[in-house]
């Protein structure tokens, strides 16, 4: 068994969260796990005690036991991966971020590889200004891009 130690002060170290534990008995191991991206405390901590006598009375007597103006919570440490679910939203699938939409992803078919929207032949004019004064005009307007004389030919024999 080990205890999980949360809302664990930043700046706090491992010779801190021992030094809170070891009146209960001897701590066995204590980590701090830093994130991956950037080497920063996570805030939170995993102690491992002599037996789980030891680990349950640490667990009661240190619940909600401030360290450097923080309150602590002390739980029994689940195993990994029964924990339900994840917060955050960014695990498998892409998380709803990326993918779909307009211009998302990649796409397999090479004709439409360069294109950023499914509107073929047309260009956002959004945000030029516009020569036609009426009310839906001033909002948003599209207009034709210049078609090449191959596709204009293509068009005209079909």
């Amino acid at each position: 068994m080990s205890i999980f130690v949360g809302n664990l002060p930043f700046r706090a170290e491992r010779e801190d969260v021992i030094q809170l534990f070891a009146p209960f008995g001897e701590v066995l191991n204590c980590s701090l796990p830093l994130e991956r991206d950037t080497g920063r405390k996570r805030g939170f901590a995993f102690i491992e005690m002599a037996d789980e006598a030891i680990e349950s009375k640490a667990i009661d007597g240190l619940q909600g036991t401030e360290l450097m103006g923080r309150p602590l919570r002390i739980n029994k440490a689940e195993p990994r991966g029964s924990g339900g679910s994840r917060r955050g939203g960014r695990g498998g699938n892409n998380g709803g971020y990326g993918g779909g939409g307009y211009g998302g992803g990649n796409r397999s078919n090479s004709s439409n590889a360069n294109k950023s929207s499914g509107a073929e032949g047309w260009e956002d004019r959004s945000y030029g200004n516009s020569s036609d004064n009426s009310e839906y005009e001033n909002g948003r307007s599209r207009r034709k891009r210049g078609v090449s004389n191959e596709s204009n030919a293509s068009n005209e024999t079909n």
